[in-house]
This record gives C-alpha cells, structure tokens and sequence, in this order.
C-alpha cells in the first residue's frame, strides 16, 4: 500500500467515521420525510468551463449532458454516481465524471436520480431507462456505454439486465449488487474498509427498496441474469467490503460468456478511482476505467 494511500486512510477514517448504524439512519429517514432533504450538488465551474452543460429533464429529475465544446463527440456514457442511494450527486462526482469524459474523450450524460427515502428503486429505473433510450436515439446503436460507481454501479447493472439492446459496454466501480450484503467476507473486510459500514448500508438498501424485495434483482442485481450482455468491466479494490460480491458478479459474467474484463487492486479503497491520480491505487483504477469507456480494456 502507498505512503499516500495510508495518507488518506487516516483522513477518511475520520471522514467516514462508524455512527449508529440503523439507528442513524432511522433519524434521517424520518428527518426527510418531514422535509429536509439533501439536494444534488450543482456542476462546478471547473467542469463547466470545460463542458458545455445541458439540462433537461426525465420522471421529474434532472438530467445534465457534459459534452465537448466543439461538438457532439461520436460515443457517450450515461454515468450513475453512487451515495449509498443515501446522497446525491456530489461536486467529487462532478469532477470524476469530467476526468473520464475528457480522458476517454466522449461525452457524458448524467441522470441525477433522488435518494432514499423521495427517490427508489423502482423510480430510478424508469428515470435510467427513458435517460438511455433518448442517449441512444442521439449518438446511435452501440455508441452508448452505461456506468457508474457504488450505488450507482448496482443501479447500472440492474438497469442493464432489464435494457441490454444499443449499450454497447457496461463500466463498474466498486459496484454494491447486493443490498443485503451477505457475503460471509464482507465483514472481515469492513475492518479493513474506512468507508463503508454494513449496518448503515443495509438499512439503507432496505428504504431504497421501497415496495420491491431487497432479494429483487431490480435492487439487488447479483440476483438477476447475466446472460446475454453486452461487456461488462468491473473494477473493484481489497479495502472495500463490495468485492467479495464484484468478484462473484465476474465469475457469473465469464460463465455466461460475457467479454466483459476484471480490474483488482489488493490495497485500494472503496471508490479510489474517482480520485484520479491522487495515490498509485487511485491511478490504476482510473486508467481501468479509462480503457473500458474508450473500448480497449
């Protein structure tokens, strides 16, 4: 592991310290539906003045279109950010999303679904679908990638299950595919993950599940099918109580035949390709990421 992934450990510790788990996040359910509800962070003027930034709108969300001055570029990603299906779109994921359009020159679209308890399983997938279809009818057949991390990665592959034809390839960072977390490894992990904490994610998981089964592959897509997909790159770290499940998504997509590649990072963190090249770690992820979206992993 990096001096500076170590670095960083010790900020996030205290960043992502452990609260009350369900407990916490009964408060702040309830909180929200009383009103007070987090909102999605604006694209920043560092991406803006790289980008020309379109908005629209689809099921009553936001829909925001990052593309190159200049022009329409031949391909895109529709890109889901994750949260925990607990926060919205944050100006990290903002800059991220800006680094991978740029370095894998296309453009991006950006969906910003509502977080639990306002948003859901079942609302998000109708926002994904109408927000891919309309991607595809722009840019083509095939010229379309779907990604996204976290949260927003399971949504991604969900959303793909239910909406293969036209995507070309799927990008997955550090994806959460089972809601319920219960791979007997997760965890062991978790002591070694400074992120992420099993108790808040499944409470979690349970309210974005609203009236669906947290067993539905609509909310849990490690359930679902993994045939005939168009290829599916998983990028996943050790430090990240996910994996255990990223790696069993794999296995399924290579018994299905799935051309789709694998990225493992023994010491990376959750998440660590949405930091650039911040540390080492960081940098392999984004390059995996980067070679997925432009077609050559």
């Amino acid at each position: 592991m990096s001096v500076r992934a170590l670095a960083l450990d010790s900020i996030l510790k205290r960043v992502f310290a452990r609260g009350n788990g369900n407990a916490d996040v009964r408060e702040e359910v309830a909180r929200r539906r009383a009103g007070t509800h987090p909102v999605a962070a604006p694209v920043p003027q560092g991406v803006s003045r790289k980008f020309d930034v379109a908005t629209s709108s689809e099921e009553d969300s936001p829909v925001v279109r990052l593309t190159h001055p200049g022009g329409q570029r031949r391909r895109a990603v529709v890109y889901l950010p994750g949260g925990g299906y607990a926060q919205p779109i944050s100006a990290q994921h903002w800059a991220a999303i800006a680094r991978f359009a740029r370095a894998a020159d296309i453009d991006a679209v950006v969906p910003c679904y509502e977080v639990a308890p306002v948003g859901d399983a079942e609302r998000a997938h109708r926002l994904v679908a109408q927000t891919l279809a309309r991607t595809i009818t722009r840019y083509g057949h095939g010229e379309v990638l779907l990604a996204g991390d976290s949260a927003g990665a399971g949504l991604a592959l969900s959303a793909l299950q239910r909406h293969p034809d036209g995507v070309r390839a799927a990008v997955l960072l550090n994806p959460w595919l089972d809601v319920e977390i219960r791979h007997p490894a997760a965890s062991v992990i978790e002591d070694w993950d400074v992120i992420l904490h099993i108790d808040e994610l499944r409470a979690w998981g349970k309210v974005w599940a609203g009236d669906l089964s947290t067993g539905d592959p609509a909310v849990s897509p490690l359930r679902g099918s993994f045939d005939g997909l168009p290829p599916v790159h998983i990028v996943t770290e050790g430090r990240d109580l996910l994996m255990p499940d990223a790696m069993d998504a794999h296995r399924l997509l290579a018994a299905a035949g799935n051309a789709g590649s694998l990225t493992y990072s023994p010491d990376g963190n959750h998440a660590v390709g949405l930091l650039g090249n911040t540390t080492p770690e960081g940098a392999r992820a984004f390059a995996a990421i980067v070679r997925a979206l432009r077609g050559s992993p």
